[in-house]
């Protein structure tokens, strides 16, 4: 299918860099070795401690965002999102430490790295850029224009259609284009800190995403990812690679139509309603064996800011099927004991959603007090073969390596 590109909201003159930065990084295309400890940017990402210099490391025409430093040359992200040509010219952002209350929006189809400064970009921990915005749908008196896609932190997708979730099991209309090929994140913490009154509440308001990717290819390295209902909506036609870093919601916060593999990555419950995953799927678009929500070689947590009244224990579904095609998969999970012992559940008691040979949730090589295999309802999931288990791999989701995982990055496990 051919997709044709979206004009810019706004194209000004680009910020070039100084002096001391690197001849210009190519988009790795799958042939660094896995497993690195290395980062790809470090040197960029490093703060510096001389004026002017904190460009150095960093790929020539690197704009550089700070809220603090003059030399910089804008104060905001979506500013500098809003500066780069409308062309398929590879562009990369470097941000200052702070905390960034806006809301970014990417149309541009060329490849975008935003790169967040830390002193250990191995280490999600140690991040010093915060994004976050403090919206939320309100459910009991959302009208038939309002979308889930309007309260959202960060959005990457060709325009407002194509980001909508739309309503019901069949979601929003397929549409003709499609946005940014290769969209990077590096070592940001976005947020959706809904706000009520004037105050963050810490608890579920309704659908407050912190990240849309639809129509676009996305991946994201030591970065965090916090709301409480809905944080992750991965869109129709949306491919995202997750590596590292935390996810942190409490209702439904993995969920989407599109295809995303989450490897290393923590996920934090805030509380317990429906499930971690909440996936739709249909064959006539995608095809019979890429779409879905895969995780592998991560942990499941309570949340260090769920409330302290949360009783979590044993509590905790795997997901549930936002329609009847849905597909979870988890492998080599570490599960602490707010799992739920059954695993999976229907999406709900009147409306299963669950279809045999059609939806499809698998386990293998979970571990810690949240797995019991003998507890585990096989009549919804899968307790999957190594075999089996084997079918499910960055490569084979996602057709091949993708260019846009950066594997001088990325540490990427196999099934074992």
């Amino acid at each position: 299918m051919m997709f044709s590109n979206i004009v810019n909201l706004a194209i000004t003159g680009l910020v070039t860099a100084s002096v001391g930065q690197a001849a210009p990084a190519a988009r790795n295309n799958g042939k660094s070795s896995k497993g690195s400890s290395s980062t790809t940017y470090a040197e960029c990402q490093r703060p510096k401690d001389v004026q002017g210099t904190q460009l150095q490391g960093c790929p020539n025409g690197t704009i550089y965002v700070s809220q603090t430093d003059p030399q910089s040359g804008f104060g905001s992200i979506q500013q500098a999102i809003l500066s780069l040509p409308n062309d398929n010219s590879s562009q990369v952002i470097l941000i200052g430490p702070g905390s960034y209350h806006e809301v970014v929006n990417v149309t541009r189809k060329g490849p975008v790295t935003l790169l967040g400064m830390t002193w250990n970009p191995s280490d999600w921990e140690s991040n010093q850029v915060k994004l976050w915005s403090s919206s939320y749908i309100n459910q009991t008196t959302q009208t038939a224009s309002q979308d889930n896609a309007d309260a959202v932190t960060l959005t990457v997708s060709p325009n407002r259609a194509a980001s909508l979730v739309g309503a019901g099991p069949a979601g929003a209309p397929l549409q003709p284009e499609f946005g940014n090929v290769d969209f990077r994140v590096y070592n940001i913490d976005v947020a959706n800190r809904a706000t009520v009154n004037g105050k963050e509440f810490m608890g579920q308001t309704g659908p407050s995403a912190a990240l849309i990717v639809a129509y676009a290819n996305f991946s994201s390295f030591g970065s965090t990812y916090r709301s409480w209902q809905d944080s992750i909506f991965i869109g129709r036609n949306g491919s995202a690679f997750f590596n590292g870093g935390e996810i942190r919601g409490s209702t439904d916060y993995l969920y989407g139509f599109g295809t995303a593999w989450f490897e290393g990555v923590t996920m934090a419950n805030r509380g317990n309603g429906g499930g971690i995953t909440a996936w739709k799927g249909s064959s006539n678009i995608y095809g019979p064996d890429n779409f879905g929500v895969y995780q592998a070689n991560g942990k499941i947590v309570r949340a260090p800011d769920a409330p302290a009244t949360a009783n979590l224990t044993l509590a905790s579904p795997l997901g549930r099927p936002w329609n009847n095609a849905s597909r979870s998969i988890y492998l080599n999970t570490e599960m602490s004991d707010i799992v739920l012992p059954q695993g999976f559940i229907a999406w709900s008691d009147k409306e299963p959603r669950i279809v045999p040979n059609l939806t499809f949730f698998g386990e293998y090589g979970s571990y810690g007090p949240g797995f019991n295999a003998a507890a585990r309802n096989t009549s919804v999931e899968t307790l999957l073969t190594k075999e089996q288990a084997s079918q499910y791999t960055v490569e084979k989701v996602f057709g091949g390596m993708p260019a846009w995982i950066d594997l001088g990055t990325a540490v990427i496990k196999p099934v074992m």
